[in-house]
């Protein structure tokens, strides 16, 4: 029985955004208003875009670009995850170079699709962890919290059938059904 997208994106958000965000999401690391790109330039930001629009593509269901991926991952490279800022840089550049060894190529935004892809297996087939960081800080823009500057309009959270209910009422289960609200 094949999976349908939403079903994968699910299960495949069971951890993976955890381990970009860590610990300092739940610290309270939250982000000021978007005013332009903090540490990508707009020809990185472009980069990313095609790359993160190739991992949750935009179908009859939104993707990572209506998420606003590359505004999460540039505000978490400005700040919670900027550590990584060095790997992001030396990622972007080599992915830059090899999409221009493709005739006529002038970035990887400008290959096509199919182009793309190719040199996404080939980066995951070489264990990069560039692509590896790529596709967990994916993970999280498209399914954290909308105030850490991802998930724009919930559109992760719909697409998973996530109830955005922060405040729950008892009885929440088995456990504590015989308890009074």
């Amino acid at each position: 029985m094949a999976l349908s997208r939403r079903d994968f994106l699910s299960a495949a958000t069971a951890g993976v955004g955890a381990v970009w965000l860590g610990a300092r999401v739940a610290e309270g690391a939250r982000l000021g208003p978007i005013d332009g790109y903090r540490s990508l330039t707009a020809a990185q930001a472009e980069a990313l875009d095609a790359l993160t629009a190739q991992i949750i593509p935009t179908d009859d269901l939104p993707g990572a670009r209506e998420a606003g991926v590359v505004r999460f991952i540039d505000r978490g490279l400005a700040s919670f995850a900027s550590e990584q800022q060095d790997l992001f840089t030396s990622g972007l550049a080599e992915l830059e170079s090899a999409a221009r060894a493709y005739p006529g190529a002038t970035s990887f935004a400008s290959l096509r699709p199919e182009q793309q892809v190719e040199l996404m297996q080939a980066m995951e087939a070489r264990q990069s962890q560039f692509f590896e960081a790529v596709l967990a800080a994916t993970m999280a823009g498209m399914f954290a919290n909308p105030e850490y500057g991802g998930n724009q309009d919930k559109v992760g959270w719909k697409l998973i059938g996530f109830e955005d209910r922060f405040a729950w009422q008892p009885p929440f289960g088995y456990y504590d059904r015989d308890q009074s609200p």
